[in-house]
C-alpha cells in the first residue's frame, strides 16, 4: 500500500457571504463553464435505492405504530414499487440508560444510540424580524421547560444569523444545557431581512439553503432520522415564472441538490413561522389523497422556490401563523420519534434530472394517514453532491467540491460522515490522520489494484475562531489486488501553524462517496 499526494487549488474560506457566492457560482448554468471529463459516475441507475421514513397517524393525529409491511403500498409516479426492506418504529427507539442519566452529552456520543432519531432546533435570525424572533425564543424556552430533565431525543440547538450558522449547544439529552445556551445567546439584529429583492434576497435564500446542507452533510454518519425544527420567517422566494433563464437554471440546480441531499441523508424539515396572523398548518398528504394520485405530476419547485417548501418535500410540515409555537415544536418532535422506514428500487431506471418523481404511500386502512416526502429528482451521482456527476462540467464540479470543504472548514458542527483520528507525527509539518479502511471507498484500477482517494484539509484558527492558514491536498492510498483491506489507513496531512494558533480543524472527504468527517484538536 502506498500514498500519493497532489495539490488542489482552494479559495480561502471565510464568512457566509463568500460561502453564498461559492454556492451560486457552483450552480452556474453549464453553458457558462468549459471543460468536461469522463470520470465514472459512482451511483448507477440500476442500483438506486430510495429510503423513506414514514409517519402514520390516525384521525386524531395520534401516531400508529403497530402496522406491518403488508399494510403499506408504495407508488412512484403512479407505478407500484416493491418494498425491499421494512423497519417498524420499534427499530428506532433510544436504547435504555443503565443509570437513568443521559446517554448523549455531545456529538461524540451519537454512535451509542443506533438507529434512533436526533433533533436539531434552529432559530432563524437571518430572515426573522426582531420582535418575532423574541417570541420564538420565549416559545422554545416554554417548550423545553415542559420536557423532562433528560430529553427523549438527543437535541442540538443552532442559530442562523446574518453572518454564519452557529452551533449553540452540541447534541445532548440534558434539558438544562440547552436552556442555558438559549438564555445566554444574544441574537443579532437581522439587518439583511430589511431587503427582500434583488441580489440580497438571492443571497439570503442561498445562505439559508447552505445551512440546511451543512446539517445534512454533518450528520451523514448518524443512521437514524434527523428531525430539523426550523423556527423563523420564510426566506425570500424566487418566482421562476418571472425569472430570466440563468436564474431559473441556478435555482433549479440548487433546489434539486438540496432536495436530494436531504433525501439521502434522511433529513426531515419542519418549518414553523412565528408570526401571528391566522392559523394554518400544511401537511404532506391526508387520507383523502389515497384514491387520487394527481399530485404526482406536480413538481413542488416548478413555479417558484420558497424555503418552506422543503418541509413537505422532505416529509415534514409547515406551521404558519400559530400562537402556540411550543406545541408546534412538540408536535414536530413527537412525529419524528415514531416512524417506519422502508426502501425500494424504482422500476423506472431512466435518469432525468429535470423530472420530479412523486412518491405516494397507500395504507390498507383508509382511516390512517401516511406522511413521507413528496418525491425526489433522480440526479446521477448526486450522493456526492454533484462532484462525480459527469453531466456537469469539470469547473462546476470543482466549485461544488470547494463549497463542501469550505462549509466543513468554517462550520461549528462536527461532521461524522467519515470517522478518523488525528495526532502529531514525527514530522512537525504534517499530522497523522488515521481512517478506518472499511470506511473508505476502494475503486478497482485497470491493473486490478484498489485505490481510495480523499481530499484532506487542515485549517488553523486563532482564539477568536479566525482562520490563520489552511492547507489542502488530494491523497490516495493504493492496495495490491490480493491485499486485504487494512484496518486503518494513515494519511500524512500537512499543517501550517502561524503564531497564535489555538485550534486545528482537520477535514477528510472521501472522493467517491462524498462523505466527510472533521476533527478539532489543539496544536
Amino acid at each position: 500500500m502506498f500514498l500519493r499526494l497532489r495539490f488542489l487549488r482552494f479559495a480561502q474560506p471565510s464568512r457566509s457571504a463568500q460561502l453564498t457566492a461559492a454556492l451560486l457560482l457552483a450552480l452556474q448554468p453549464a453553458a457558462t463553464l468549459r471543460g468536461q471529463d469522463a470520470a465514472t459516475p459512482v451511483f448507477r441507475v440500476n442500483t438506486r435505492i430510495v429510503v423513506l421514513d414514514v409517519v402514520v397517524t390516525d384521525k386524531k393525529g395520534n401516531a400508529v405504530t403497530g402496522l406491518k409491511q403488508s399494510d403499506f403500498s408504495v407508488y412512484e409516479d403512479k407505478q407500484p414499487q416493491t418494498i425491499l426492506t421494512f423497519e417498524p418504529p420499534s427499530a428506532h427507539v433510544m436504547p435504555p440508560s443503565p443509570d437513568g442519566h443521559a446517554i448523549v452529552n455531545s456529538s461524540a456520543d451519537l454512535p451509542k444510540i443506533g438507529n434512533a432519531p436526533i433533533t436539531l432546533l434552529v432559530l432563524d435570525e437571518l430572515n426573522t424580524q426582531f420582535t418575532d424572533m423574541s417570541y420564538a425564543r420565549r416559545s422554545l424556552e416554554k417548550y423545553l421547560l415542559a420536557q423532562p430533565e433528560v430529553l427523549n431525543q438527543p437535541t442540538a440547538l443552532l442559530v442562523a444569523n446574518n453572518t454564519k450558522f452557529v452551533l449553540l449547544q452540541d447534541y445532548t439529552q440534558d434539558r438544562a444545557s440547552i436552556l442555558k445556551a438559549l438564555r445566554a445567546h444574544m441574537p443579532q439584529y437581522p439587518y439583511k431581512a430589511a431587503t427582500n429583492g434583488g441580489a440580497a434576497a438571492v443571497e439570503r435564500i442561498a445562505q439559508t439553503m447552505s445551512s440546511v446542507i451543512q446539517i445534512a452533510e454533518a450528520t451523514r454518519g448518524t443512521p437514524g432520522r434527523k428531525n430539523v425544527i426550523w423556527v423563523g420567517v420564510n426566506a425570500p422566494g424566487v418566482q421562476l415564472t418571472a425569472a430570466d433563464p440563468v436564474t431559473i437554471k441556478e435555482m433549479n440546480d440548487l433546489t434539486r441538490r438540496v432536495t436530494q441531499t436531504l433525501l439521502e441523508d434522511r433529513v426531515t424539515l419542519n418549518y414553523i413561522d412565528p408570526t401571528i396572523n391566522q392559523v394554518s398548518t400544511l401537511a404532506v398528504t391526508s387520507s383523502d389523497d389515497n384514491d387520487s394520485l394527481q399530485f404526482y405530476d406536480n413538481d413542488p419547485f416548478s413555479v417558484d422556490v420558497d424555503f418552506n417548501q422543503f418541509a413537505p418535500a422532505t416529509g415534514g410540515k409547515i406551521f404558519s401563523s400559530r400562537n402556540d409555537i411550543n406545541n408546534e415544536i412538540a408536535t414536530s418532535i413527537d412525529a419524528g420519534n415514531s416512524y417506519y422506514t422502508l426502501s425500494y428500487s424504482p422500476t423506472n431506471k431512466v435518469e432525468d434530472a429535470a423530472k420530479f418523481r412523486g412518491i405516494h404511500i397507500k395504507l390498507s386502512d383508509p382511516d390512517l394517514t401516511a406522511t413521507t416526502r413528496e418525491g425526489y429528482y433522480p440526479e446521477a451521482a448526486n450522493a456526492n453532491n454533484g462532484v462525480n456527476d459527469t453531466s456537469l462540467p469539470t469547473a462546476q464540479r470543482q466549485k461544488l467540491l470547494e463549497l463542501d470543504l469550505s462549509q466543513a472548514a468554517t462550520s461549528t458542527l462536527a461532521y461524522n460522515g467519515l470517522t478518523f483520528t488525528a495526532q502529531k507525527g514525527t514530522d512537525p509539518a504534517a499530522w497523522q490522520v488515521s481512517v478506518p479502511g472499511r470506511n473508505l471507498s476502494w475503486q478497482q484500477l485497470p491493473n486490478g489494484d484498489l485505490q481510495a482517494e480523499v481530499t484532506a484539509m487542515s485549517v488553523a484558527y486563532d482564539g477568536k475562531n479566525k482562520i490563520l492558514a489552511h492547507v489542502i491536498r488530494e491523497m490516495q492510498s493504493t492496495l495490491k489486488a490480493d491485499d486485504a483491506t487494512p484496518a486503518t489507513v494513515l494519511f500524512p496531512v500537512p499543517v501550517e501553524l502561524p503564531g497564535g494558533t489555538k485550534r486545528i480543524r482537520f477535514i477528510i472527504r472521501d472522493a467517491v462517496s462524498g462523505h466527510m468527517g472533521t476533527a478539532d484538536v489543539k496544536p
